[in-house]
């Protein structure tokens, strides 16, 4: 009897391990979930100075730079996706995106707008593909 009771808890505390286990695995890392969290945060942080009228170099510059940055943790992050061309096309397209806006910072909202929806149309289109 006390044999059986063993077996039992121990098969109770090995489906419940594995069930963890696979439930961790399943949720992959933090990685590539946090780079897309930081550029939607910074896209709507962009949006948000679009509406309140405030699109001064000030306001947009540390915004890009920071897009600008996370451009660069593209294809690391996603490594499934890396050596897929289309990926990688739609990764180099950011970039050059928001390279184009810090080399000429908008100075007005008019063509901060132009600036933020084409860095968006990028993202948009790399999720078309990809999330659809």
């Amino acid at each position: 009897m006390r044999s059986v009771i063993l077996v039992l808890i121990g098969l109770f505390v090995g489906a419940t391990c594995t069930l963890v286990a696979m439930n961790a695995l399943r949720q992959g890392t933090a990685y590539p979930n946090g780079v897309m969290a930081v550029l939607a945060a910074q896209m709507g942080a962009l949006d948000t100075s679009l509406k309140q009228n405030r699109c001064a170099a000030t306001d947009l510059l540390p915004r890009l730079q920071t897009i600008r940055q996370l451009g660069n943790d593209l294809e690391p992050a996603f490594l499934p996706t890396q050596d897929d061309e289309r990926f990688i096309r739609h990764a180099s397209e950011l970039r050059a995106a928001v390279d184009a806006a810090l080399a000429a910072t908008p100075s007005d909202c008019a063509a901060a707008s132009v600036v933020v929806n084409r860095i968006g149309g990028t993202c948009k289109a790399c999720h078309d593909d990809f999330k659809g």
